[in-house]
């Protein structure tokens, strides 16, 4: 509470971030909307500045450890050069076919249908396109099948630029019999040279002529089905078309699994509607996509039965290279990618262009590996999803990432780093941020922690005390300048160690006693291994390890959530009647508990951000705040004029100003500049009418 965090970042950062977005031009700042001018009247010498902070990065339920390293991007693009398609159906490679096996495949197939032969031109791309139309008038094709609407291309409409379409030029249309094979021949090699060797045939083409006469839409019609001459099952005869990026992206409908929209959890029908971000409403269409992901309550965390937890589909997943999936590789860890990755370097065995190619992209996946092994992430697997990472996890996944990114000259700011590691991963973590030192940036260290204090090359200390009494430069320079200076509280205990404790250790009782014991058996969840634990009760329990070990997991998921399942069945009196005939509710993540009957309430104290509305302050979240309202509301002149508490408020329409509804400050969005803060003119910030 001495100011460090606000001289860090509310002005070291901000600024640094300010002159950095002012270079851009005034479109670019519109969308990063940078932060306004710090409270500072001069700041000399400041680089482009990057905050790594201590909240869960911002990764939705789509991000995993993978996607926020990159790592996931590079792999992708190796298996889109590199990867053999394989049938779904059959696991066969995917082979080339020639366009005599087509017209076989069509013969045999569409014996005696009407069918239409389509040439695509675009798949999956944004754009107007208004370019195709005029090229395909003065060839004599009156109509293109946009989207499964067959357009007419003269006075061909205005598409929508920014959504993907797929647009197919329909060359002919016949019932197929063994008479008109040579017709069929001719036409599909046209189809076929037209559409660069992939030709769709729609089939059956009933009521066509009528939609297109009356003018109604065509997007139902007909069944599609894609024929390539470069990519076809041998066994089923299968297409598939040409691997795509997007194919192993688990925030694209090209790739994701369709039942759980990339996310790799069961979802019921609402919540797939809401996080499919491929369909929007009308009104939302045209630039503006907001990234941030929607808010989705009661997940289960049940795994897809579909795509049993991998998030991609099945073509994405039927894709091998040297004979493993990408989903394989995503269930490894970190350690264990790595390795992966150099026995490929090391090996002979590629042709001379696979060669050529992973030349590049295997080298990066393996340094940004080697920087998630140096800052002590090794056990994590590159699917492990971003909201399951502990605090500590996330700001050093977004450390690698910065150490893999090579910037030079950059100032890094970062919030506690050292915060809930393991003396051990302390160890990790202040070498990494040495070797960032190395490449030439600037760091800035906001810390507690005593040895990163001793390893720094400058400190700052500010104080000398909280609030209002700190946010002076106390002392600065070596750990020896702190110590001798007989104002900084840091250098004095940096001096002598703190005298402990204040009263002496309470003694615990023996596990036979079971009355003061809770005894939980076979906990397995996460990396927890069948273990089996006793906590004494009445006394303060510390739970420690290395990170990652699965402390969290085995306080947080196993002890509280089945605990405060125990208290909430006893606290009903069916419940109770139920437990005293043995009746337990289903343990999740171990065998059993016992011990919990002592147990009244259960509450857990964590590190997310209490109040959800701005207007919430320490006073009411507290909650002394009503009394001082009944205070006021009992007041002589308030029950004169009927003042109840509810009067007394900023949160309620009676009680709060009007003009900044209980705010004090009143946000003005500026267009092409950020948005400014202003204190509310009417109530001057005293949020009250």
């Amino acid at each position: 509470g001495s100011g460090k965090s606000t001289l860090a970042f509310d002005i070291l950062f901000n600024e640094g971030q300010r002159r950095y977005l002012e270079s851009l031009n005034a479109y670019a700042r519109s969308i990063v909307q940078p932060a306004g001018r710090p409270e500072v009247d001069a700041v000399y010498g400041i680089p482009p500045t990057v905050a790594i902070e201590q909240r869960l990065s911002r990764g939705g339920r789509k991000s995993t450890v993978g996607t926020t390293t990159e790592v996931w991007h590079f792999l992708r693009l190796l298996y889109v050069k590199l990867g053999t398609q394989h049938c779904v159906h059959d696991g066969a490679a995917v082979m080339p076919q020639s366009a005599d096996s087509i017209a076989a495949a069509i013969l045999s197939r569409y014996k005696g249908q009407h069918i239409g032969l389509l040439a695509p031109l675009v798949v999956n791309r944004k754009g107007v396109y208004t370019e195709l139309a005029d090229w395909a008038r003065p060839r004599g094709h009156s109509h293109l099948r946009v989207d499964g609407e067959f357009l007419p291309t003269t006075g061909f409409p205005r598409i929508d630029r920014f959504k993907e379409h797929t647009i197919e030029l329909p060359v002919a249309d016949f019932v197929v019999n063994a008479d008109q094979e040579g017709a069929l021949r001719q036409q599909l090699n046209k189809a076929l040279e037209i559409g660069k060797g992939v030709v769709h045939v729609l089939t059956p083409l009933d009521g066509l002529a009528h939609a297109l006469a009356e003018g109604t839409s065509t997007r139902e019609l007909g069944r599609l089905e894609v024929f390539s001459t470069t990519r076809a099952c041998p066994v089923c005869a299968t297409s598939y078309p040409e691997l795509d990026p997007r194919l192993f992206s688990y925030n694209s409908k090209h790739g994701w699994c369709p039942d759980c929209v990339g996310t790799g959890v069961a979802l019921s029908r609402d919540q797939r509607k809401v996080l499919d971000d491929s369909v929007r409403d009308d009104k939302e269409r045209g630039r503006e996509q907001s990234f941030a992901e929607p808010e989705v309550e009661d997940i289960a965390d049940e795994t897809c039965p579909t795509c049993e937890g991998t998030r991609l589909n099945a073509q994405a997943r039927a894709v091998k290279f040297a004979g493993v999936g990408i989903t394989d590789v995503a269930r490894l860890a970190v350690h264990d990618v790595r390795l992966w990755v150099q026995g490929l370097l090391k090996d002979a065995g590629m042709s001379v262009r696979e060669t050529d190619i992973a030349r590049d992209l295997l080298p990066e996946i393996e340094s940004r590996l080697a920087f998630l092994e140096e800052v002590g992430l090794n056990y994590l697997t590159l699917d492990r999803g971003a909201p399951t990472l502990s605090g500590g996890e996330a700001q050093r996944i977004r450390l690698a990432a910065q150490l893999g990114s090579n910037l030079q000259g950059v100032c890094y700011v970062l919030d506690e780093p050292t915060i809930g590691l393991h003396a051990r991963d302390n160890a990790i973590l202040l070498n990494a941020l040495h070797k960032l030192g190395e490449q030439g940036n600037t760091l800035v260290v906001v810390e507690h922690d005593e040895d990163t204090i001793r390893r720094a090359d400058h400190i700052i200390d500010i104080g000398p005390s909280a609030g209002k009494r700190g946010g002076r430069v106390v002392a600065q320079g070596s750990v020896a300048d702190l110590s001798a200076n007989a104002e900084s509280v840091t250098g004095r205990y940096l001096l002598h160690a703190m005298k402990h404790p204040l009263q002496a250790r309470r003694a615990v009782l023996p596990a036979s006693d079971t009355a003061h014991w809770l005894h939980l058996k076979g906990a397995q969840l996460h990396n927890l291994n069948q273990l089996d634990s006793s906590i004494p009760l009445q006394r303060l329990v510390v739970i420690t390890g290395v990170s990652g070990s699965g402390k969290s997991t085995l306080a947080r998921d196993v002890l509280l959530a089945n605990v405060a399942a125990a208290v909430s069945q006893r606290s009903t009196f069916a419940g109770r009647t139920a437990w005293d005939k043995g009746q337990r509710p289903t343990w999740v993540g171990c065998q059993k508990l016992l011990g919990s009957e002592v147990v009244d309430r259960v509450l857990e104290v964590d590190q997310t951000p209490i109040g959800k509305t701005p207007r919430s302050c320490p006073a009411t979240y507290i909650g002394f705040w009503d009394t001082v309202r009944k205070l006021f509301a009992d007041t002589l002149e308030a029950k004169a004029r009927g003042y109840a508490p509810g009067r007394f408020s900023f949160n309620t329409g009676e009680g709060r100003c009007p003009g900044c509804e209980g705010q004090g400050m009143r946000t003005i969005e500026m267009s092409f500049l950020p948005d400014v803060k202003v204190p509310c003119e009417v109530c001057h910030g005293a949020r009250f009418n």
